[in-house]
C-alpha cells in the first residue's frame, strides 16, 4: 500500500503563505548576494573595447612604483549640492581609483615608526584618501594647500569641489576639476600624473618654427595675449619645451625630440642644423604642408583678398626640400591631396568636401600586419583629420627603412591649391568633375628609421656662404695690393686648417624621422574645443578627434615613457556611421554627375548666346531680344529648374533611404530584446505544463 504524499494544506501552510515565505526569502538572498558583492567591488567590463578596464600600460606605470604615492581625491559628497549626473560621474571616480589601488603593488621598504627608529615594512605602492571639503574644515584647508578650488555645478549652479591631487615625496601634481569625460581619459590623466611624480629630470622637447605655437603677444596692444597651442600646451605637462627659429645653425644638445612645424622660412642652414642633429642619432618630428589652411587665421590685422593666399601671416606652402632629397621622399608643396572615400561634409555650409578628410581605422592599413594597425604609436586611433593634406612617396636610400603609417584609400588625386579650398566657390564641384582616381594608395604620415646619409656633402652652408663672401673681398684686395700675396696665402693656408670640415656624412647612431603631410594635423580649430568651467578660471579641452594623441605617442615613443601610449591610444572610442557615409558618398557621386552634364549645357547655351551676339556686335540689346536668343535663354532656364528639381528628389530618396534602414535597425534593436524574453517565457511555461501533466 503506497503512502500519499503531504500536502502543504494537511501540513497546516496554505498555498499562499508558502509563496509569501519564498518570495520573503527571495528578497532576503538578493540583498545578501548584494551587499556581499559590494563589499568584493566585483566589476564585468563587457565592451567591445575594455572602455572600464585599466590598460596594460598603466599596469606597467603602477607596477614600478618603488615609493609610496597618494591620491588625494576631493568631492563634495552631498545630494544637496551635487546633481543625480555629478554624483554617479563622482562614484564612477571612485571607482576608478579603487581599481588602481586594486593593480598597485606591494612592496617592501625602510619605514620609521612611533620611537623614530628604521624598520622593514610591506605597504601598498599606491593609497587613495577621499576627502569631502566642506565649509571651515581641515578637508577644505587641504584642498586650498594643493591648489584645488571650488567650482560651480553646470547642474545645480552651486559650489562643489570635484579635484584631484597626486603626491610622492615632494612633488605634486593636481587635476583641479574633473569634467565629464569617459573613464579613458580620466585614467591617461592619473597614469600620467603617477608617472610624473615618480619621475626625474624631465627630457627637453624643441620645436622649431616661425608660428606663435608658445602663445604671448598677438600683435595687438588691445587684445588679450594669444593661448598656446594645445600641443605645445599638453607636451609641456611631461617634458622641457622650447621654440627656436628655422634659421637657427645648431640644435640644443640636449634635445631627446625635435618637431619641425611648417618650416616655411627655413634657411640652409636651418636645415643642415636638422641634418646634423639627425646623424647624431636624433629624433625628428616634422610637419609640412602644401596648403596650411589657417595660415589666413594667423595673417592678423592685415587686409586679405580674396582667393590670394593670406597677406601678412605665413606663406601656405612648407617644404624640407634638400632633406627630403636625401631621405628618398618626393613631396609636391604645390599639390593637395583629395580623397572622395574620406572626404567629410562641412557642417556649416553644408557641402561635401574632399580636401577635409575625416580618416577611420581604414586608413591605418588593410592587412592586419601593416604598420599603422601594428605600431603602438597608431594601433588604436580610431579618428584623424586632416584639413587640405600633401602626401608622400618614399624610395629609401640603403640602410634607411621605411613605414607607412596613416595612409589615403585608392580613390584619391592630387589637385590644385586652389580648388582644395574647402570654402571656396565651386572648389568641390571642380575636383567631382574632373576627378581621376590614382588607383594607389598615398601615405600621409611616413616613419623613416635606420642610418642616414648627409644632405650636405660640402659641410656647413653658412661656412660655404661665408667662404665665397671672403674670397670676393680677397679678389678685391689682390687688385689693390699685391705686394702682400705671399703673407695672405700663408693666413688662408692657416685660416683653412683652422676651419677644417668638422660636419658629419654618415649617421653615428640610428635616427628615427616622422614625416605627417599637413601642419592643420596640430591645429587648435582642427583639434580641440576649449570649454570653461563656471566660477573657475580653468579650460577643459574637449578634443575633437585623436590628432594630438598620434602626436603624444610619437614623442613619447621618441623620447619618453612608451606606457603612456598603450593608456592614451585607448582614450577615445569612435563609432562612426560608416554605411550613412558610404550612402551619402555615392548620392554625390550621382549629384556629380548631373553637375556635370549642366554645365555643360549651360557652356554650350552660353557659346551659341556668344555666337549670335557677335554676328552683331554694333547692336547688342537688339540682338539679346532677337528671337533666337529667347528661345535659347528660355531652354536654359528649363534645364535649370529641371536640374534644381532632380536636386531635390534625389536628396529626398537619399533620405528615404537612409530613414528606412535607420528605422529597420531601431526596430530590430528594440524589439529583439522583448521577442526572446517573451519566446524563452513560452517555453518555460510549456515544459512546466508538461511536467503538471505528466504527475
Amino acid at each position: 500500500m503506497s503512502k500519499s504524499k503531504e500536502t502543504p494544506a494537511a501540513s497546516g501552510i496554505s498555498r499562499r503563505n508558502v509563496a509569501l515565505i519564498g518570495l520573503g526569502a527571495a528578497f532576503c538572498i538578493a540583498l545578501l548576494v548584494n551587499f556581499v558583492v559590494g563589499k568584493m567591488s566585483l566589476r564585468a567590463d563587457l565592451t567591445e573595447n575594455g572602455v572600464f578596464t585599466l590598460s596594460d600600460g598603466t599596469k606597467n606605470i603602477l607596477s614600478r612604483l618603488d615609493t609610496p604615492v597618494e591620491i588625494r581625491y576631493y568631492v563634495t559628497d552631498d545630494s544637496k549640492t551635487m546633481s543625480p549626473n555629478e554624483r554617479a560621474r563622482a562614484q564612477r571616480t571612485s571607482d576608478l581609483l579603487s581599481e588602481f589601488v586594486r593593480n598597485a603593488p606591494m612592496k617592501e621598504i625602510e619605514t620609521s615608526n612611533a620611537k623614530g627608529e628604521f624598520e622593514k615594512k610591506k605597504v601598498k605602492m599606491l593609497t587613495v584618501k577621499k576627502l569631502n571639503p566642506e565649509p571651515n574644515t581641515d578637508a577644505e584647508d587641504s584642498a586650498m594647500i594643493d591648489g584645488l578650488r571650488a567650482g560651480m555645478s553646470g547642474e545645480t549652479n552651486n559650489e562643489i569641489y570635484f579635484g584631484i591631487a597626486i603626491q610622492c615625496l615632494d612633488s605634486v601634481e593636481t587635476i583641479p576639476f574633473l569634467p565629464a569625460k569617459p573613464e579613458t581619459t580620466l585614467e591617461y590623466d592619473l597614469a600620467r600624473a603617477i608617472s610624473g611624480v615618480q619621475g626625474g629630470t624631465k627630457k627637453k622637447v624643441v620645436v622649431m618654427t616661425s608660428l606663435p605655437v608658445g602663445g604671448g603677444f598677438s600683435g595687438n596692444f588691445q587684445a588679450p595675449p594669444q593661448q598656446p597651442w594645445m600641443f605645445y600646451e599638453q607636451l609641456g605637462k611631461d617634458y622641457s619645451i622650447e621654440t627656436i627659429a628655422p634659421t637657427v645653425t645648431e640644435i640644443p644638445a640636449d634635445t631627446a625630440t625635435l618637431i619641425v612645424l611648417h618650416p616655411f622660412d627655413i634657411t640652409d642652414e636651418g636645415q643642415y642644423a636638422i641634418d646634423q642633429y639627425l646623424l647624431k642619432g636624433g629624433n625628428v618630428i616634422a610637419f609640412v604642408d602644401p596648403n596650411f589652411f589657417y595660415a589666413r587665421a594667423l595673417a592678423q590685422g592685415e587686409s586679405q583678398v580674396p582667393g590670394m593666399p593670406p597677406q601678412g601671416g605665413p606663406s601656405p606652402s612648407s617644404d624640407l626640400d634638400k632633406l627630403f632629397k636625401t631621405w628618398g621622399v618626393t613631396y609636391d608643396a604645390n599639390r593637395v591631396l583629395a580623397d572622395l572615400d574620406f572626404g567629410s561634409e562641412i557642417i556649416r555650409r553644408g557641402n561635401f568636401s574632399p580636401t577635409f578628410l575625416t580618416l577611420t581605422r581604414a586608413a591605418l592599413g588593410s592587412s592586419p600586419k601593416d604598420p599603422g594597425l601594428t605600431d603602438p604609436m597608431t594601433s588604436m586611433l580610431n579618428q584623424l583629420n586632416m584639413l587640405t593634406p600633401g602626401a608622400f612617396e618614399v624610395s629609401p636610400p640603403e640602410g634607411v627603412v621605411s613605414e607607412s603609417l596613416v595612409l589615403s584609400s585608392t580613390n584619391n588625386e592630387l589637385v590644385s591649391s586652389f580648388d582644395a579650398d574647402p570654402t571656396a566657390e565651386g572648389g568641390s564641384d571642380r575636383i567631382r568633375e574632373k576627378f581621376q582616381a590614382f588607383g594607389k594608395r598615398r601615405p600621409f604620415v611616413v616613419r623613416l628609421t635606420g642610418e642616414f646619409s648627409t644632405a650636405f656633402p660640402d659641410g656647413d652652408p653658412a661656412k660655404a656662404h661665408k667662404d665665397a663672401d671672403d674670397a670676393k673681398k680677397d679678389e678685391a684686395n689682390d687688385k689693390t695690393d699685391k705686394k702682400n700675396d705671399e703673407k695672405k696665402d700663408a693666413e688662408t693656408e692657416k685660416k683653412n686648417e683652422k676651419e677644417a670640415d668638422t660636419s658629419l656624412k654618415k649617421s653615428t647612431n640610428p635616427g628615427r624621422v616622422l614625416l605627417i603631410a599637413d601642419t592643420d594635423f596640430i591645429y587648435d580649430a582642427n583639434v580641440v574645443r576649449r570649454n570653461r568651467i563656471p566660477g573657475l578660471n580653468i579650460e577643459v579641452p574637449e578634443l575633437l578627434n585623436e590628432n594630438l594623441t598620434l602626436v603624444q605617442n610619437a614623442v613619447e615613443q621618441m623620447s619618453g615613457d612608451p606606457d603612456l601610449i598603450r593608456v592614451r591610444s585607448r582614450t577615445g572610442v569612435s563609432r562612426p556611421f560608416t554605411k550613412q557615409n558610404e550612402w551619402y558618398r555615392e548620392a554625390q557621386q550621382k549629384y556629380a554627375k548631373e553637375v556635370a552634364e549642366f554645365s555643360e549645357k549651360a557652356k554650350e547655351a552660353e557659346r551659341k548666346l556668344n555666337e549670335i551676339v557677335q554676328k552683331t556686335p554694333e547692336n547688342i540689346d537688339q540682338a539679346m531680344l532677337s528671337p533666337e536668343v529667347q528661345a535659347e535663354l528660355k531652354k536654359l532656364q528649363q534645364d535649370e529648374v529641371e536640374f534644381r528639381r532632380r536636386q531635390r528628389e534625389l536628396q529626398k530618396e537619399v533620405t528615404r533611404e537612409f530613414r528606412q534602414k535607420l528605422a529597420t535597425y531601431k526596430f530590430g534593436n528594440t524589439l529583439l530584446m522583448p521577442v526572446l524574453v517573451i519566446v524563452f517565457g513560452i517555453a518555460i511555461a510549456l515544459i512546466r505544463r508538461r511536467r503538471i501533466a505528466a504527475r
